[in-house]
């Protein structure tokens, strides 16, 4: 009887540690994603973003659409969640356009949506 309780909890747990979960690891964002943006529903266009770590507590980076790179001004990721934030400035029609990005990352892809003013769009970019 003991045997066949050592055998199952051998095999539970052995069971346990080969199922996946999504990977998030402390480094996830850090790297090149690329992928594509809906510009407008129906309509994509090409995206890559450039992630680092600057110290343990600041993500830097830059965004780039087409000919234009873009600093990300603010970005925050949750290491627990893989929930991430990116923000960055365009210029646009002449003035100043403000762009939120929301996401998650799982695995080797992040997804989520972006805005500015009353816009918004969905992406999903892979890491290289």
């Amino acid at each position: 009887m003991k045997l066949k309780l050592l055998c199952l909890a051998i095999a539970f747990l052995g069971f346990n540690a080969c199922t996946s979960q999504p990977a998030i690891s402390n480094d996830a964002p850090s790297g090149t994603w690329s992928g594509n943006y809906e510009v407008v529903p129906g309509r994509s266009e090409a995206i890559s973003v450039e992630l680092r770590w600057e110290d343990p507590e600041h993500l830097r980076g830059v965004v780039r659409s087409g000919f234009r790179t873009l600093p990300i001004t603010k970005a925050s990721f949750n290491r627990d969640t893989g929930a991430i934030t990116i923000e960055f400035d365009a210029e646009g029609n002449g003035r100043t356009v403000h762009y939120l990005v929301d996401g998650k990352i799982s695995d080797n892809t992040m997804t989520g949506t972006w805005s500015h003013d009353n816009q918004r769009g969905a992406f999903r970019v892979t890491k290289e």
